[in-house]
């Protein structure tokens, strides 16, 4: 450190220094201060006290008490004052005085009162047997010294409440869900200006509640099926869930404020501020993940980071919603390398910026612009990354356009998976292969679900004819906010002013979030022993006209006034509601990860499947959709080839070629 540096060093400690001593002095001030006035307000206590014991006629008092009183008073007061530093009511900004500050001010005072009679009773029986000042008098005195020094202490705090209370009309009007700590803490937080907010009352969640109490000052107004009514009668803007049970009671207040105005918000609960989800106590809106019909599922992320930690991992279509943040979550595992493939430029180029965020280095990522039809460049990346674990999220999604264009689902879907596999089982350093599935593989009646099924199958078999590998599968309902999911559709719809449009009232689906299906596909690599379809437990599935509605509410607009809700009829593919399997699921090592009991088809027949489907593919075959269903579903029939065209024959097998 040179002599300048030693000269800042100094300077910015004697900075510091004069800083703390300023802060010091200051505090010191103001309880100097604090401490003379109430030094000249116990004197007027006691003297009031003495002044009303004179003025009983019964039994008067001489002119001698009140010299006795004045010599007894230095005393008195520095009782008082030694009480109140002990019990540390100095140092505090009394304006957010709580019922801890008013106990200690309490305690003071009766302490010191307790303290002054003891010494006025051992003079008179050590010194003179006349009492300094009637006992009367010292027990009045030490309660108006308590109500005196009370009042100078709390008297910020009670004109801070009436200001609060002025400037509450210019705020928006709430009711607080929940009769907790939370809920407590929202009517007590209210004046800060992140906050903004005037609370009316609180509704109380417990069907068997009290609901003529007052809580911190505010009313119990009702139950949840009181709040539309509340929320037209009491002018309310805002409702704020405050209670353990948020997600439940979100649910409710979505479904009941459906033709009331009115915004609804919901305070981060303790656990996850714990966790660091949340650096502040603040109100956030209530967002379609709080109404999912069921609680977010954990996994055991130690299993998830031993197993990828320092390993080289592929994932492909690394640009979209799954895919993305597969490459992230490993890269935060602290894998070696993480090779992201994709087709799309732009996804990569995107979704780059947040992964090299995450990476521990820049070497840590590597981006591949590949197409996983091209066996070719597939083959390059494998000799070059030798990836010791593969994560296949590549693939078409969209149910309708994959009806109209079934030979790109062919390509992408079934013979992209192939060369994917086929690139996993010839790298000696690849020990882990995981596909990313559908519901919509089950018993599928869509081109997109059959593809889907073809995959998982082509992965099945694969597993069973190398079972030094750990091969697996696994299963995912519709993931929330993804591209091309009905979630970002019904949003835009939404600002778009609608309409909103819904294939058939009676449809619904599983949900997820993205985070959900990532740490599940991330367990199922740890846990996997070979050949397993894995699936969420994904509770009840969601009705999508509810959700439609669940939408619009969460705009702050009511459905069929604001927003219209049209239903379109269903899609080329679509179908009302997707099962999970088809055979009872089996538990896993997980509780909320099952295990489907799929049917696998030996690699002979699966190899003459994929050569008969890739025949009509490249022939053009206007019933090639039709065939992929069939074919998923296993009711291929040999006759059907009969009406195709002369020259199509089926080839050897070509399951490994």
């Amino acid at each position: 450190m040179g002599a300048n540096d030693n000269l800042k060093y100094e300077s910015a400690m004697d900075n510091s220094l004069s800083k703390r001593i300023s802060r010091r002095l200051s505090t010191v001030r103001a309880d100097f201060s604090l401490a003379i006035i109430e030094a000249g307000l116990i004197s007027v206590a006691y003297a009031a006290a003495l002044g009303l014991r004179s003025l009983e006629p019964t039994n008067p008092i001489s002119s001698s008490w009140w010299t006795r009183l004045g010599f007894a008073l230095p005393v008195i007061i520095v009782v008082h004052l030694g009480a109140n530093l002990f019990f540390g009511n100095y140092g505090h900004v009394w304006r957010y005085a709580s019922i801890e500050e008013a106990l200690r001010v309490v305690a003071a005072a009766m302490s010191a009162g307790i303290a002054i009679i003891g010494l006025a009773g051992f003079y008179r029986w050590t010194i003179t047997p006349t009492a300094v000042v009637p006992l009367s008098v010292l027990v009045l005195g030490a309660i108006l010294s308590l109500a005196g020094m009370g009042a100078i202490r709390f008297w910020s705090r009670m004109f801070s409440k009436q200001r609060i209370d002025l400037i509450q009309s210019t705020r928006e009007r709430a009711l607080v869900v929940g009769t907790g700590a939370d809920a407590v803490h929202v009517a007590r937080h209210r004046s800060e200006a992140i906050h903004g907010i005037g609370v009316v009352g609180f509704i109380d969640v417990a069907s068997d509640g009290d609901r003529s109490r007052v809580l911190a000052g505010y009313p119990i107004l009702g139950g949840l099926e009181d709040v539309p009514r509340l929320v037209t009668e009491q002018e309310i803007n805002q409702i704020i869930i405050a209670c353990p049970e948020a997600d439940t009671f979100g649910r409710q207040l979505v479904d009941l404020c459906m033709d009331v105005e009115v915004r609804l918000r919901i305070l981060p609960n303790m656990d996850s501020i714990l966790e660091g989800n949340s650096a502040t106590r603040d109100i956030r809106d209530l967002e379609l993940t709080d109404l999912l019909p069921r609680t977010q599922v954990a996994t055991d992320l130690t299993d998830v980071g031993r197993f990828l930690n320092g390993r080289c991992v592929l994932v492909t279509g690394a640009g979209g919603s799954i895919g993305s943040e597969i490459v992230a979550q490993a890269l935060a595992f602290g894998a070696r390398r993480v090779v992201a493939l994709d087709h799309d430029e732009t996804h990569l180029h995107d979704s780059s910026v947040d992964w090299l965020a995450a990476a521990s280095s820049p070497d840590a990522l590597v981006l591949e612009l590949a197409d996983i039809r091209d066996a070719v460049r597939l083959s390059a990346i494998f000799d070059d990354h030798q990836p010791e674990v593969v994560f296949h999220a590549a693939a078409h999604k969209h149910v309708p356009i994959l009806e109209e264009c079934p030979d790109e689902a062919v390509k992408t879907n079934i013979v992209g998976t192939v060369n994917v596999v086929n690139e996993a089982e010839r790298c000696d350093a690849t020990e882990a292969f995981v596909l990313i599935s559908t519901d919509k593989a089950v018993n599928p009646h869509s081109v997109m679900g059959a593809s889907k099924r073809m995959a998982e199958m082509i992965v099945q078999t694969r597993a069973n004819s190398l079972p030094d590998m750990k091969w697996c599968a696994v299963r995912f309902g519709n993931v929330l906010g993804s591209r091309g999911s009905v979630v970002p559709t019904f949003k835009h719809q939404v600002q778009q002013g609608g309409p909103v449009t819904v294939s058939h009232e009676d449809m619904e689906r599983y949900f997820m979030t993205v985070g959900e299906a990532v740490e599940l596909v991330m367990q199922a690599a740890s846990m996997s022993t070979g050949g397993e379809v894995f699936v969420l437990d994904m509770g009840e599935p969601v009705r999508i006209l509810d959700l439609a509605h669940r939408m619009i509410r969460l705009a702050g607009l009511v459905p069929y006034k604001d927003i219209d809700v049209v239903i379109t009829g269903l899609r080329p593919g679509e179908r009302l509601s997707e099962q999970l399997a088809i055979a009872p699921l089996v538990p896993s090592a997980h509780p909320k990860i099952l295990v489907a009991r799929e049917s696998v088809p030996t690699e002979k027949h699966l190899s003459e499947s994929l050569a008969y489907l890739r025949l009509l593919t490249d022939h053009g075959e206007a019933r090639l959709g039709d065939m992929i269903v069939a074919v998923a579903n296993d009711v291929f029939i040999s006759t059907n080839l009969d009406s195709l065209q002369p020259e199509i024959v089926l080839l050897p097998s070509v399951g490994n070629s």
